[in-house]
C-alpha cells in the first residue's frame, strides 16, 4: 500500500503539468498582443454627451502590431459613445455602438465585415485633464476581441486626443452643451490578453488523481 501511495504522489506533478498544458493549448485560440492605431483618415467629434467619428464608421491605420495582430494593418472604428456630460470628469460611458473596432487589411472590404472585432462593454470612462498648452482627453477601453472563429479574449486600452489652446474646463463645456461641438485627431492602442483557464475536463483529471491519493491513504489507515 505504501508503494501505491508513493506512486500516486509521483504521478501528481505530471498530471498537473499535463492538465494545465492541455488547458493552455485549448485556450490558445483568439486575438492577443497589441495593436496601435491612428485616425489618419478619421477625426473624433466631441459634442454634448457624445463622442463620435467623422466619417462614421471611419478608417484607421494600424501603426504598431504584436502577437497575432500582425496580420492586420487597418481597421474601422464607429460610434457614437454617449455619456452624461453635465457633471465633471471622469465621465462614465453609458451606451456604445458595437463592434467598436473591426480589424482587417488596408484597401480590402474585410475592415467592415464584422469579423475579427473588438466590442466595448461596461467600465469605459472619459477623462479630461489639463496638459502643457492645452487639454488632454482619454477614453479608456474595456471589452472583448472576437476572432473569425468566435474565440474571445479580453481587451483593454485607450484612445487619446489633445486640444491646443484650451483647458479641461473648456472641454467639459463642450460635453455639457454650453460650447459648440469640435473635431480633433486621435490615436490609440488596445491589448488582447490571453488568460488561459483550465478546461472542465482538465480539472476532472486532477480530481481523479487526488481522489485516488486520498483513497489510498484511507485504506492504509483503516
Amino acid at each position: 500500500m505504501k508503494n501505491q501511495i508513493v506512486a500516486s504522489i509521483a504521478a501528481l506533478p505530471f498530471a498537473l503539468g499535463t492538465a494545465f498544458a492541455g488547458a493552455e493549448v485549448a485556450n490558445a485560440a483568439g486575438l492577443y498582443g497589441r495593436i496601435g492605431f491612428n485616425g489618419f483618415f478619421t477625426n473624433i467629434t466631441l459634442s454634448e454627451g457624445e463622442l463620435s467619428f467623422n466619417p462614421n464608421p471611419g478608417d484607421l491605420i494600424a501603426s504598431v502590431t504584436t502577437g497575432n495582430f500582425v496580420q492586420f494593418n487597418a481597421a474601422t472604428i464607429q460610434g457614437p459613445l454617449t455619456f452624461d456630460g453635465s457633471g465633471d470628469s471622469p465621465f462614465e460611458v453609458t451606451s456604445v455602438t458595437n463592434p467598436f473596432l473591426d480589424l482587417g487589411t488596408f484597401g480590402d472590404s474585410d475592415t467592415s465585415d464584422g469579423v475579427n472585432t473588438f466590442a466595448l462593454h461596461s467600465g469605459s470612462t472619459i477623462t479630461v485633464t489639463d496638459s502643457n498648452g492645452g487639454a488632454q482627453i482619454m477614453l479608456d477601453l474595456n471589452g472583448w476581441f472576437t476572432d473569425e472563429f468566435g474565440h474571445q479574449t479580453k481587451g483593454i486600452g485607450n484612445i487619446t486626443f489633445q486640444m491646443a489652446g484650451v483647458d479641461a474646463e473648456y472641454v467639459e463645456g463642450i460635453f455639457d452643451g454650453t460650447i459648440q461641438p469640435i473635431e480633433a485627431t486621435f490615436s490609440g492602442e488596445v491589448i488582447g490578453e490571453m488568460k488561459p483557464v483550465p478546461e472542465p475536463t482538465a480539472l476532472f483529471g486532477l480530481g481523479v488523481v487526488t481522489a485516488g491519493l486520498v483513497t489510498s491513504r484511507r485504506q492504509k489507515n483503516s
